[in-house]
């Protein structure tokens, strides 16, 4: 069996632009032909979308407009996925898709896989691709007091949506 390179990636919604060098890094090394950026205004409380402020970033970085997809109409994760599937399916096909590769925080990749396994068609391969932020990694994110903060939202988050039946509560390897 070939194992088929990712049809895109798949750029989680957010203000931080680590998550747009790493998609850009993946493009730029042919890991796939697309790059997905996801995230709305947050309830209109932004000029801008996320997307649209990433996908400016990468066009500033080369990357040819063409190979970039969004979708803006999100306002948290599980939008990001559920307003994504039309964005897929228009520009690709979500049948035709095998493998996603994925960037958000490293923080934040654990509630992303239990809501893709919630929401996304069941035969997706992923492939993880945690930005390469200096704060808020595995090794240091205790350190600062806003990624402490965040991490432990995250958890709480996780646990909040196995027990409410939010995400199919599985364990994950990351």
């Amino acid at each position: 069996m070939t194992v088929r390179r990712p049809e895109t990636v798949f750029v989680f919604g957010g203000k931080n632009l680590d998550r747009v060098w790493k998609a850009v890094e993946l493009y730029n090394n042919g890991r796939a032909p697309y790059i997905l950026f996801t995230g709305g205004d947050r309830f209109g409380k932004w000029e801008q979308t996320e997307a649209a402020m990433m996908r400016d970033e990468a066009i500033r970085f080369g990357i040819p407009a063409e190979s970039l997809l969004m979708e803006t109409m999100s306002n948290h994760t599980k939008e990001n996925i559920m307003a994504s599937l039309i964005v897929l399916d228009r520009a690709l096909g979500l049948e035709r898709i095998q493998r996603i590769l994925l960037v958000s925080a490293p923080g934040h990749m654990r509630r992303c896989q239990l809501m893709l396994r919630t929401f996304m068609p069941p035969w997706y391969e992923y492939v993880w691709c945690p930005d390469d932020r200096s704060q808020g990694r595995r090794d240091n994110w205790w350190t600062d007091p806003e990624e402490e903060k965040r991490v432990l939202g995250e958890l709480k988050k996780v646990i909040g949506g196995g027990k409410g039946r939010y995400f199919v509560d599985a364990d994950i390897n990351i």
